[in-house]
């Protein structure tokens, strides 16, 4: 048996995997046999085939974060180590400098560090003490898988063709301790069982956000100050279900944040552009109003009708549905609060820096999303819009602070 063999078996074999458990059996066993002859042919040849297959996925637009987060919503969560280890294979290519510094932070985050070992079956199994057979057939999932990822917007350039001239702008030290400080009091908030005071951990939090965003822009209107291009965009994979829903939310809280938005509700994710400490912010704020939501709407309970018929899902996606929109009123009216407490001497030079701004995010988002569809979401459950409401009510976001450079 030629590797050449091997190689055209185990995309077929991966396929049948997925749809046909019997003409799976026969793969692996015939796979089997190959495997008994020559256990190092089957290892290059899975190796060869899985690194491959993850070339293609960074070629379809997806990124190491995306493809583990999908992971988690497809795979067994054994396989998850297994797509970890070919992502870090696969990456001992490429220099560090030909990788955009998003890419890298995204592979720092799932524990990716380098140098990248190179992945190798046999390894990878007696590390977990796993038999060759459920090996064998994790392997072939995880090929099944990356083969049918649909192609997405490509968000960075890809591994290998990244150059200096694209970095993201590093925020200056103060920025790093303002957001470190944002995100603790978010953690509180989600953290916390009593409902005041996480309202009053997401109104500081919100405070903050507002402030650190002008106090920015105050910056970049600087004569002296050569405004660059720093819109990006990034995703969030929201758990289901009520996808659209809280799709919903991340667009209310983005466009509170000058970001646009766009949902792929068949892959549970949300992408959001604008500039980079917006993006930054709305991410967090986003991240944890989702979580906050979640925790109100399950305590809410299940719903039923009059004759005892459950509608708690209905009641659960109009909750939510009514859950954004208000908050997406009140974000609006702290923003617009906020920029106008900004000092008459700076409200001239802030606007054309928030219209450049607004400028080269709509151009990304033309460039990422040439077409897009509107969709509206009907909302069959009153009960549960009331609900919706007044916990948004309850999170007391708006706040009122002199906004000074």
């Amino acid at each position: 048996m030629t590797d050449d063999e091997i190689l055209r078996m185990l995309p077929m074999a991966a396929t049948a995997i997925a749809l046909d458990e019997r003409l799976a059996d026969q793969y692996l066993a015939q796979l089997g046999q190959y495997d008994e002859r020559d256990q190092a042919q089957v290892d290059r040849c899975v190796q060869v085939t899985l690194e491959g297959a993850v070339r293609a996925a960074w070629s379809r637009g997806w990124a190491p974060g995306d493809v583990v987060q999908h992971g988690r919503r497809k795979l067994e969560p054994a396989i998850e180590s297994l797509l970890l280890a070919v992502i870090a294979s696969e990456h001992r290519s490429y220099p560090a400098t030909a990788i955009d510094p998003r890419w890298l932070d995204q592979l720092t985050d799932l524990g990716l560090q380098p140098p990248y070992a190179e992945f190798g079956l046999t390894s990878w199994a007696a590390q977990r003490r796993l038999g060759r057979y459920l090996a064998l057939h994790h392997a072939l999932a995880l090929i099944g898988f990356l083969q049918t990822l649909p192609g997405i917007a490509r968000l960075f350039p890809l591994p290998g063709a990244a150059t200096a001239g694209r970095r993201e702008a590093a925020a200056p030290a103060a920025g790093g301790k303002m957001l470190a400080r944002i995100r603790g009091l978010l953690a509180k908030a989600e953290a916390t069982d009593f409902p005041d005071e996480a309202e009053a951990l997401s109104a500081k939090a919100q405070e903050l956000m507002a402030k650190f965003s002008l106090d920015r822009a105050l910056v970049d209107a600087d004569p002296e100050h050569v405004l660059d291009d720093d819109s990006g965009a990034r995703r969030i994979w929201v758990e289901t279900p009520y996808v659209s829903a809280k799709a919903q939310l991340v667009a209310a809280v983005a466009s509170a944040n000058s970001c646009r938005t766009v949902s792929m509700e068949q892959l549970a994710v949300v992408t959001i552009v604008g500039a980079e400490l917006d993006l930054q912010l709305t991410e967090l704020l986003s991240t944890s109003l989702l979580v906050q939501a979640n925790r109100a709407m399950l305590a809410a309970g299940k719903h039923f009708g009059h004759r005892g018929e459950s509608r708690t899902r209905s009641f659960r996606q109009s909750f939510l549905m009514a859950y954004a929109q208000r908050i997406g009123e009140r974000l609006q009216a702290t923003t617009e609060a906020t920029r106008a407490a900004v000092p008459e001497a700076d409200a001239g030079r802030l606007l054309p820096v928030l219209s450049k701004r607004e400028e080269q995010v709509d151009a990304l988002f033309v460039k990422l999303f040439p077409e897009t569809t509107l969709r509206r979401t009907r909302v069959s459950n009153g009960a549960g819009w009331a609900a919706g409401l007044s916990a948004a009510d309850r999170a007391h976001l708006q706040t009122r602070r002199p906004v000074t450079r």
